[in-house]
Parts: C-alpha cells; structure tokens; sequence
C-alpha cells in the first residue's frame, strides 16, 4: 500500500496495519497483544557479503510491525495475510 493510500485511510481514522497467519498461528504482538501489523522486507546482512560489496546477496525477511505499539516481529517465512 502506498502513501496516498495509507493517508487516505488514516485520515479517515482506519487502521493501516492487517492482521496475519504464520506456521498456522494467528501473529499477536508480543508486547501489547493486538494483531494489526504493517509489513516490511529486509537483507539480513553477514558480514562477509557486505566486506565483499555483495550485501544485496544476503538472504531477506519480512518483518511484521505492530500497528500500536510498533514492537518488530521478525520472519523468515511469508506471513499469509487475512482478508
């Protein structure tokens, strides 16, 4: 979702985050136990790879970011998205 969108439903006082399944457990932060989270992918970069300028190499994540209190909650696996 891009930023037009995000502020369109922000303004509307939506929530932006979505709610996910991972190994087949519905994700709940483990902080403040709510399950709105916004997604990001991230290099999980070693340090070989990035000596060698080959950081773009390494092996990615995605990282669920809690909606409330933005803990990260870190996979290697795609969470599947519930509508």
């Amino acid at each position: 979702m891009g930023f037009i969108e995000n502020y369109k439903k922000a303004s509307k006082g939506e929530p932006l985050g979505s709610e996910f399944v991972v190994g087949g457990a519905k994700v709940t932060c483990s902080h403040c136990d709510t399950t709105l989270f916004l997604t990001r992918e991230v290099l999980l970069n070693t340090a070989g790879l990035t000596f060698l300028n080959l950081g773009w190499a390494n092996e990615g994540a995605t990282v669920l970011v809690c909606e409330q209190c933005g803990k990260l909650e870190w996979f290697l696996s795609e969470p599947e998205k519930l509508s």
